[in-house]
């Protein structure tokens, strides 16, 4: 040092420098001295906080899912001896929260097919990657269709997972299903938008595999295709299923269920979570004689190349997400966004994970290490015990990266109900199912060039995974 210091130029300004330099000299040979000296005391006070950060209040909004807000208040004592902060959970009807001009709150919890107007308003904050690579989050044990597809927009994942139902065949056991060239079950489920999905499925079904994902619409010109050949077919075919029921009331998923169940009828369309406890658990009603099973693929498609019907030579069964399913998002506006995603990561793992999704009817086991507490979601409905395992089923449905999703564009709502009102007036030929469809797709047409066709077309091709 002195050596250093000889050579250093004389001044007030060079005073100063070593004056400093011998202070800090000081402290150094202060800190090496041995027994009574403090570590704390010589630490740098910007390190660290003077004071402990304030407790956090997060707001979690649930749209449309008052059974999963009641699940989320239960574990408010749990939160708050986890991490002392308070949690306020606020539920809230689909309409109210599709309607405001802007999400409220710090998290919420929200239909799937919701995802893409969320994003495309600014309302989500896209998920970290740290956040993904957490070993604790355990990414690689979602299921593929849901981890690689669901979770993401425009590529980019915007949402944890509370899982999501393909929609299978339950059928009383045995009983004998219509064959490939009919509609694969004896009555399908047509209230709400129920009846949309009970069409789309079919539909895809008749659509070449690789062509499924933009069955509906033109990514590049959001043409509508509701009109054309394998809906046509199917809504000719879905008709003459429900034939049966007459003027009786359309019913949806659950009630459609519970009439196999009841022996009222052969088989329908649903999942394994969708019917309530008190049916599900019900005196005497266990073990049931039905099972479930995949729906089976078409024996023919339609070629888009040669305008015509062709063997399909691999039939493929058709994985239709979007149905239902719930996802938990960090908002934009949100000031605790650290927190928000702390809780998200929370309510998707472990025990609480499980816990929370099960008291839904609209989601179902999204992890391979959630199979063995599948009977959470099937709220103690027993199926037959020759029937293939609902667990085995679900595993191999959701192992696809590529399923085919309900488009996740802005006021699918809207598409959906206007469609879903049309299969439920029952067309009962190929030519009043064709022009039904025609008016759809006019209608779907009002609808995009309402809301802007350039701005629905991106929106739709980043449903389909394009990035920006």
């Amino acid at each position: 040092m002195a050596a250093f210091v000889a050579t250093s130029p004389a001044g007030p300004s060079s005073r100063r420098w070593l004056c400093s330099l011998f202070a800090l000299a000081a402290m150094a040979l202060a800190g090496c001295g041995g027994g009574g000296s403090d570590p704390a005391a010589t630490s740098d006070p910007q390190a660290e906080p003077l004071t402990p950060a304030p407790l956090v209040t997060l707001t979690v909004q649930v749209a449309g899912d008052v059974k999963l807000a009641e699940g989320l208040r239960l574990l408010r004592g749990e939160w708050k001896a986890r991490t002392g902060g308070e949690l306020k959970v606020d539920s809230v009807s689909l309409e109210e929260f599709l309607t405001a001009e802007r999400l409220v709150g710090d998290v919420v919890i929200f239909p799937s097919r919701q995802l893409g107007a969320l994003v495309e308003r600014g309302d989500l904050r896209p998920l970290r990657a740290t956040t993904l690579a957490d070993p604790a989050f355990g990414l690689n044990d979602i299921f593929p269709a849901i981890r690689e597809a669901e979770m993401k927009f425009g590529g980019q994942v915007y949402a944890l997972p509370l899982g999501s139902p393909p929609l299978m065949i339950f059928s009383e056991f045995g009983a004998a299903l219509p064959k490939p060239a009919e509609y694969p079950v004896a009555t399908a489920p047509t209230d709400g938008l129920s009846a949309a999905h009970s069409l789309i499925l079919r539909g895809l079904g008749y659509t070449e595999s690789y062509r499924r994902s933009e069955a509906l619409f033109d990514p590049s010109s959001m043409t509508p295709r509701i009109a054309e050949p394998p809906f046509v077919k199917a809504l000719v075919e879905l008709t003459a299923a429900n034939a049966s029921r007459g003027e009786q009331p359309p019913i949806g998923v659950a009630e459609a269920m519970r009439l196999v169940g009841n022996d009222g009828a052969k088989s329908t369309l649903g999942w394994p979570s969708a019917i309530d406890e008190d049916f599900a658990a019900a005196d005497g009603a266990a073990p049931r004689d039905v099972a479930f099973a995949a729906v089976p693929p078409t024996a023919e498609t339609y070629s888009q190349t040669r305008a015509g019907w062709e063997r399909e030579t691999n039939p493929s069964a058709v994985v239709l997400l979007g149905v239902e399913g719930r996802l938990v998002g960090v908002t934009a506006a949100t000031r605790n966004a650290v927190a928000g995603f702390q809780l998200a990561q929370w309510l998707t793992t472990g025990d609480v994970a499980t816990g929370l999704s099960s008291r839904s009817t609209g989601t179902l086991w999204y992890r391979a290490s959630q199979a063995g507490a599948s009977g959470r979601w099937m709220k103690k409905l027993t199926v037959a015990k020759e029937a293939e395992p609902v667990t085995k089923l679900v595993a191999a449905a959701l192992a696809t990266e590529a399923p085919t999703l309900v488009p996740r564009i802005p006021a699918i709502d809207e598409y959906l109900n206007y469609l879903a009102e049309t299969v439920r007036k029952a067309p009962a030929d190929e030519a009043t199912a064709t022009v039904a469809l025609e008016g759809v797709a006019a209608k779907w047409e009002e609808i995009t060039e309402r809301l802007g066709r350039e701005k629905q077309a991106a929106a739709y091709r980043r449903h389909l995974g394009e990035t920006d």
